[in-house]
This record gives structure tokens, C-alpha cells and sequence, in this order.
């Protein structure tokens, strides 16, 4: 098969510029971490749908966030800096919530037993 007909072939399998994936629903994101736990809080459930049906997916991707689970650095102090959920335009802004609700996005740590 000549070179020209091998990368159109591959091409053809990249997704097209600006395809996202979309209808991921809730994602929970990193349950272990030991400060959430000195905190009290639980896991961030983030409603991926929910900004779905508000946002487009370039608002988000790949500017602020990269499209691959676990590569974000989504700390609270780089969201405090600024950075992913306190972006400019999202969490660090008048349009949505402030980031001092902390269970907007944390769920209750349930006691042990």
C-alpha cells in the first residue's frame, strides 16, 4: 500500500477537530486524597452533563483542561491560583457559584463504621 494511502487511512480513524466526548454524566474525582479527608470532606462529584448542557466543550477543552482522566492537576490550590475550576470564567468569576462552597462540589465525608 503506498505511504499517501496509509496515513489518509489513518487519518480518517483521527476524531475531527473540536469532538468531544460527550454524555460522560458524573465523574468522581480523586476520593483518597488525605487532605479532603483532615477537611472532612468527601470526593468532588463533578457533573460533567450539567456543563455540558451550559458550555460548549471548547470553553473548557483543551485550554483549560486536558481531555484525559487523571493528567489535570485539580488541587485546591492550583483551582485557588486560578487555574482549571478557578478559572477566570468559571469558579473565580460572578456567573457561577464561589469556590468557599465547598460542598457544591465535595460531598459530606461519611464517619467510619
Amino acid at each position: 500500500m503506498p505511504r499517501w494511502a496509509l496515513i489518509c487511512l489513518a487519518l480518517a480513524f483521527l476524531p475531527a477537530a473540536g469532538a468531544y466526548a460527550k454524555g460522560l454524566g458524573d465523574m468522581v474525582m480523586d476520593k483518597t486524597a488525605e487532605s479532603m479527608k483532615k477537611a472532612a470532606l468527601g470526593p468532588v462529584i463533578f457533573p460533567h452533563t450539567g456543563h455540558e448542557d451550559k458550555l460548549k466543550c471548547e470553553a473548557c477543552h483543551p485550554k483549560i483542561f486536558k481531555e484525559k482522566l487523571g493528567v489535570n492537576d485539580l488541587s485546591m490550590q492550583n483551582i485557588m491560583d486560578g487555574n482549571s475550576c478557578g478559572a477566570p470564567n468559571c469558579h473565580n468569576s460572578l456567573n457561577v457559584f464561589p469556590l468557599y462552597l465547598c460542598l457544591k462540589c465535595h460531598t459530606k465525608l461519611k464517619p467510619p463504621g
